[in-house]
């Protein structure tokens, strides 16, 4: 049971990272700053990465900006919540673990791109890989929690 609380609550907790992102890089910028490396380009899409339910922020139209944030990072934070449980519960089970940390790598890896419409060409490699990393921290330590307890 400690091990499922603390997958949770690490998940949780990692899944407000991406909003925190967006917030101490704000005002976002996206606009294409010709060939190389861009840092705002970085940012961005990693936010997007870390953030899977921030298109769901677009319903600011209708309910308001701070409904839609509320609502985004809200829905941002349960999805992290529920694969945190997920990993807990196979915690024990590295090849469970490791195949359920490979299809979250695939996931992300269709978000990142649609985002890039579709174009291997516009991928953010970078965003892609810190992406990655940052969630095989997660999953290492739901094994490392399962392994003491």
């Amino acid at each position: 049971m400690r091990t499922v609380a603390g997958s949770i609550l690490i998940f949780v907790a990692s899944g407000l990272v991406g909003p925190l992102l967006r917030w101490a890089t704000w005002p976002p910028s996206h606009a294409p700053q010709g060939s190389g490396f861009s840092f705002d380009d970085f940012v961005y899409d990693l936010v997007l990465l870390l953030w899977p339910t921030q298109p769901l922020a677009v319903m600011e139209v209708t309910m308001g900006s701070f409904a839609a944030v509320t609502l985004s990072v809200g829905a941002n934070a349960l999805f992290f919540g529920i694969v945190g449980a997920l990993a807990a519960v196979i915690a024990r089970q590295p090849r469970k673990l490791l195949g359920f940390y490979l299809a979250a790598c695939l996931v992300v890896f269709l978000l990142a791109f649609w985002s890039a419409g579709f174009s291997v060409a516009f991928l953010n490699v970078g965003a892609l890989a810190v992406a990655f990393l940052l969630y095989a921290v997660l999953f290492f330590v739901v094994f490392g929690f399962a392994s003491k307890g």
